[in-house]
């Protein structure tokens, strides 16, 4: 798969992220709205094998968790899946359990995925459980800020599994004043980090590819 235009298209992005704050920090709090609008992705929601929460710990109110849990009781979906992690030496899965009981949800409905590793080897093996356990439709659950980054990481044309991507709010990040918010401002700029590193990996590897090819020929 030739990935020349994806990686220019994701220069362009990162550029024109880059000069619009620039111009916006002198110009009007207008342009930095459409900025931050910029890192959200949404996927129109259809019935899904599972859902799936990755950990953000920056969730400090679980508030990607109790969108899982509406989505579930919808009907869109007929298992909770999360990424367990360690917080404050107890299983996220443990309490998870806790916060499903408390709103009526089964324990048998919530399971859990343990995956190490950097984020691209995290969402490699995510993908391989996944494939492993014979689900083919996934509803991710993710704060908004992050659900661009996290589309075009799931963005494979792996045709076993289908990804739905559902952005939502979550306290941390104040999207209509971002720039104003210290927390915010560094969620921002370390997600537009991990879209260009994203990106150039793309162009890497297609520029690989191409090597490759004319070699061959």
């Amino acid at each position: 798969m030739d990935n020349k235009g994806k990686a220019g298209c994701g220069c362009f992005f990162i550029l024109l992220v880059i000069i619009m704050v620039f111009l916006g920090l002198f110009i009007h709090p207008f342009t930095l709205k459409i900025i931050g609008k910029q890192f959200r992705y949404e996927d129109r929601i259809f019935k899904s094998d599972v859902i799936f929460v990755p950990y953000f710990a920056e969730d400090k109110h679980g508030e990607t968790y109790i969108e899982a849990f509406r989505e579930y009781w919808a009907g869109n979906g007929r298992a909770i899946w999360i990424e367990d992690e360690k917080v404050l030496g107890v299983s996220l899965f443990d309490i998870i359990i806790q916060l499903a009981k408390a709103r009526g949800i089964k324990e048998n409905v919530i399971f859990k995925i343990e995956a190490d590793g950097d984020e691209k080897t995290k969402i490699d093996n995510i993908k391989r459980i996944l494939i492993k356990s014979g689900v083919k439709k996934i509803i991710i659950i993710v704060p908004e800020y992050a659900s661009r980054r996290f589309h075009l990481l799931l963005n494979s044309r792996d045709e076993k599994l289908t990804f739905i991507l559902k952005p939502v709010h979550v306290s941390c990040f104040k999207m209509d004043r971002w720039w104003k918010d210290g927390i915010s401002r560094q969620l921002l700029f370390r997600e537009a980090w991990e879209i260009g590193s994203i990106y150039f990996q793309k162009f890497k590897i297609g520029d690989l590819k191409n090597t490759v090819k004319r070699k061959d020929e």
